[in-house]
């Protein structure tokens, strides 16, 4: 078992990342950052992508101060989108519960950004922690 959490670089992602930490240290159990790759179709960009995720999170961990935390990447090409290989990470890392940062917004800022993050809360099988900033 695990806890899993969505991989974002916004101040919204890095305040679910410490939620997450705080939630695996608690259950004793691993963390899994879960990352949907671009898409590109250059096999060098994969790698590429990977190493700068990898960063993000190490700095995300470090201005936490959180740094010594462990953790594992799961990470895929998006097939056929990137809410459906979110969806099989969390089930490939036999997560208990996944955690999602989001930010407050408008009505119209919920219908036209919300649509993947709406469709990850409502398909996923594990309970879900919604980090609010």
């Amino acid at each position: 078992m695990s806890v899993a959490v969505v991989h974002n670089s916004s101040e919204e992602g890095r305040k679910a990342l410490g939620s997450a930490v705080q939630q695996a240290r608690s259950a004793r159990t691993e963390l899994v950052v879960l990352h949907a790759f671009s898409g590109s179709a250059d096999p060098s960009s994969e790698a590429k992508e990977a190493a700068a995720v990898e960063d993000s999170i190490r700095a995300s961990l470090a201005a936490l101060g959180e740094s010594e935390a462990q953790w594992t990447l799961a990470a895929a090409q998006p097939d056929p989108d990137a809410t459906t290989t979110l969806l099989a990470l969390i089930d490939k890392a036999n997560a208990e519960l996944l955690v999602v940062g989001s930010r407050h917004r408008s009505a119209v800022g919920k219908f036209l950004m919300g649509q993947a993050v709406q469709r990850l809360l409502l398909e996923t099988p594990v309970p879900v922690l919604l980090v609010k900033s």
